[in-house]
């Protein structure tokens, strides 16, 4: 099985690419594999490569890029190709009320992407009830990772945690629209 996965240099992607390189083939997208995802020509690039896999992780986080690229699988995709799943990491940010992330101190541009991914992903994974189509996922997840100061202390998932759900979408025959994960 092929597998690309974007931001495969960040935290969370490099310990995914970790993992899914053990069984998989994956190609890790960054800019230390020549792709800058803020470029439309390199975004054009990974639909390419995505479009001939069986399995895209849309997890960089850069600028508006993760929706782009799944408005552009949206469009190239036939069922002639071999993706038949695309699985992008939100953020479960986005179902947080805003006192509580006014509190935290949240990046607002970031959480301005992330609802972003939310309304495309919505419109995607739902705009054909039924039949063959590619099957777009939405993770949400909520903290990944130790927090530090003053949130330190703060439930957060781990990365088997965040491989448990994305195994569960690979292997789940049936579609899976959006899974939300968090530590309590």
């Amino acid at each position: 099985m092929k597998v690309i996965i974007t931001g495969h240099t960040s935290p969370m992607g490099k310990e995914l690419f970790e993992h899914y390189s053990k069984n998989f083939n994956c190609l890790g997208v960054s800019r230390t594999t020549g792709y800058d995802l803020n470029k439309v020509e390199d975004q054009d690039r990974v639909v390419s490569e995505a479009l001939d896999s069986d399995i895209f992780l849309n997890v960089a986080h850069v600028g508006t890029a993760q929706s782009t690229l799944l408005m552009k699988l949206k469009q190239h995709w036939s069922l002639e190709l071999p993706l038949r799943k695309v699985i992008t990491i939100g953020s479960l940010a986005t179902k947080v009320p805003k006192k509580l992330l006014e509190q935290v101190g949240i990046d607002k541009q970031y959480l301005k992407d992330k609802h972003h991914i939310d309304a495309v992903h919505n419109a995607l994974s739902n705009e054909k009830p039924f039949g063959d189509q590619l099957q777009f996922s939405l993770i949400r997840v909520l903290n990944f990772g130790p927090k530090i100061g003053e949130r330190e202390g703060e439930p957060s998932c781990a990365i088997s945690d965040i491989t448990r759900a994305i195994d569960y979408v690979i292997n789940e025959p049936m579609y899976v629209g959006t899974m939300d994960i968090r530590r309590y």
